[in-house]
C-alpha cells in the first residue's frame, strides 16, 4: 500500500477556511448541547436572557434615539452603528445575535483566507473565549467586520477598503482614540521605506480624514437628537471614564474567571509597546548609518499600535482596573494578524521561551501575586494560577514548533470553548464578565 495520502478535492482546498468555520460551528453546537443536556450550563441565548448590560442602552437608541443627561449615565456614551443596523434589520434580540454571529463568521473566514492561516490555527483562534461577545447584541461583530476590511485594505493596498473600514469602525465604537496613534506610527514607519513616502502620506492623510468624518457624523447625530454635539465626550465622566493615576496591584472586577484573559491582553499590550519602541530605536540607528531598514508589513504595525493604544487607554482611564481590555484586544482581527505573524516566523530556541516565561512570571507581580494581595489566594495558589496562565500564553507563542501540535491545539481548543460557554452563561445571568 502506498504511504501517501490522497489529495483533498479541489473545492475543499479552495474553500478550506469556510469549511473550518463550518466545522467550528458544528463542534461548538455539539459541545453546547452536551453541556446543556447534562446541566453543566443552564442558560442559553434567548430573547429573555440577552436583554443584559449594554444591550439595554443600545436598545434605547434603537427605539427612541439618543438622550443626554448632565447629571447621570445616558446612552450618549454609545455609538450609532449597532443600534441603527439593529433598527434597520427589524430583528429582535435573538435575531440580532444570530446576525452578529453570521457577520463575524463570514469576516473571520475571509480574514483567514487572506492571511493564509493554517486550518489548525484558524480553528484555535475561532475558540478565543472573548468571542462570546460575537453572539450577543454588542458592537464586537460589526467592529470585527470593519476592522477586517481595513486590515485587508492595508494588506492588499486597497485604499477604499481601508477608508471604509476606518469609517465603519469609527461609527461603531470609540476607534479614533486607539486608531489615531497606531495610524500615525504606521505611516511614519511606512514613509521611511525607499520610495514609499508618498504612498504612506496619502494613506495616512486619507485615514485621518475618515476618522474625523466618523467623529463628525457621531457628533452631528447626537447634536440633532439631544442638542449637545459633545454628548459622547461629556457623558464619559458618568461612566467612570476619567483620567486617573495607576493603582497597584491591578485588579479585575470580573474576577478570576476573566482575569486570566485580561492579564494576557495586558501582557500583549506591554509587549507590543516594547516592540514598537524597539522598531523606532532600530530605525533611528540605521537611519543615522544611511542603511535600508527592513520594516514589518503595515497591517502588523497597525495591529501593534492598536494594542498599545487600548492598553494605554485602559490604564489611563481605569487606573488599576483591567475591565474590558481582553474584550477590546482578543475579539478583533488585530489579534489574529499578530498571531498569524508570530506563527510565520522561524522557530525560536526553547531557551528564549524559558526566558519569556520567567519574565512573564515576574510581570504578574502587577497583580500582587507575591505579596498576598491577589484576590483571596495565598501566594502559592496565586503562583499556580498565573503559572497556568503563563503556560497557556507560551503555548500560543510556540505553536508553530510544538512537537505535539495537533494534540495541544485540540486541548486548547476544547478548553477555550468550555471557558467561552462558561463566561457566556455568566453574562446571560447578569454576572460581570466584560
Amino acid at each position: 500500500m502506498p504511504d501517501s495520502v490522497a489529495p483533498l478535492p479541489g473545492f475543499i482546498v479552495r474553500y478550506r477556511n469556510v469549511w473550518v468555520v463550518g466545522l467550528h460551528v458544528l463542534l461548538l453546537a455539539c459541545l453546547t448541547s452536551a453541556l446543556y443536556a447534562f446541566g453543566i450550563i443552564r442558560y442559553l441565548p434567548s430573547n429573555d436572557t440577552l436583554f443584559r448590560w449594554d444591550v439595554i442602552w443600545y436598545n434605547q437608541i434603537r427605539e427612541s434615539g439618543y438622550v443626554y443627561s448632565e447629571t447621570q449615565m445616558s446612552n450618549a456614551a454609545f455609538f450609532p452603528m449597532l443600534p441603527y443596523v439593529w433598527r434597520l434589520s427589524g430583528l429582535w434580540l435573538l435575531g440580532m445575535s444570530l446576525l452578529n454571529a453570521s457577520l463575524f463568521l463570514a469576516a473571520s473566514a475571509w480574514l483567514a483566507h487572506q492571511l493564509r492561516l493554517p486550518p489548525r490555527l484558524q480553528l484555535l483562534l475561532l475558540s478565543t473565549p472573548s468571542l462570546l461577545f460575537m453572539v450577543v447584541p454588542y458592537t464586537e461583530a460589526l467592529f470585527f467586520v470593519f476592522s477586517t476590511l481595513l486590515v485587508l485594505g492595508l494588506r492588499r493596498r486597497r485604499l477604499w477598503w481601508w477608508l471604509l473600514g476606518l469609517l465603519g469602525c469609527g461609527l461603531t465604537r470609540s476607534a479614533s482614540t486607539m486608531f489615531t496613534p497606531a495610524l500615525v506610527f504606521m505611516v511614519f514607519m511606512w514613509a521611511m521605506q525607499p520610495g514609499q513616502r508618498k504612498t504612506a502620506i496619502v494613506w495616512g492623510a486619507s485615514g485621518l480624514g475618515a476618522l474625523l468624518l466618523s467623529i463628525g457624523l457621531v457628533a452631528t447625530t447626537q447634536w440633532y437628537q439631544t442638542g449637545e454635539p459633545l454628548g459622547f465626550i461629556r457623558a464619559q465622566k458618568h461612566w467612570g471614564h476619567t483620567l486617573r493615576a495607576l493603582n497597584f496591584p491591578f485588579s479585575d472586577p470580573s474576577g478570576i474567571d476573566v482575569l486570566w484573559l485580561d492579564a494576557q491582553a495586558l501582557w500583549l499590550g506591554v509587549a507590543a509597546a516594547g516592540l514598537c519602541t524597539w522598531l523606532a530605536w532600530r530605525w533611528l540607528l540605521q537611519w543615522r548609518q544611511q542603511r535600508a531598514f527592513p520594516i514589518l508589513a503595515p497591517e502588523v504595525i497597525f495591529a501593534l499600535g492598536y494594542c498599545v493604544g487600548v492598553t494605554l487607554f485602559i490604564l489611563s482611564y481605569q487606573g488599576g482596573s483591567l475591565w474590558n481590555i481582553g474584550r477590546y484586544i482578543f475579539a478583533t482581527p488585530f489579534f489574529v494578524v499578530l498571531v498569524a505573524y508570530q506563527a510565520s516566523l522561524p522557530a525560536w530556541p526553547w531557551r528564549r521561551y524559558l526566558l519569556i516565561a520567567a519574565g512573564t512570571m515576574l510581570f504578574w507581580q502587577v497583580f500582587g501575586i507575591y505579596s498576598l494581595n491577589f484576590d483571596t489566594f495565598s501566594t502559592g495558589q496565586a503562583i499556580w494560577y498565573f503559572g497556568l496562565v503563563t503556560a497557556y500564553l507560551v503555548a500560543y507563542l510556540a505553536w508553530r514548533q510544538l512537537r505535539w501540535q495537533r494534540e495541544i491545539t485540540m486541548l486548547l481548543y476544547v478548553f477555550n470553548l468550555v471557558m467561552l460557554l462558561h463566561m457566556l452563561e455568566g453574562w446571560l445571568q447578569y454576572y460581570v464578565v466584560q
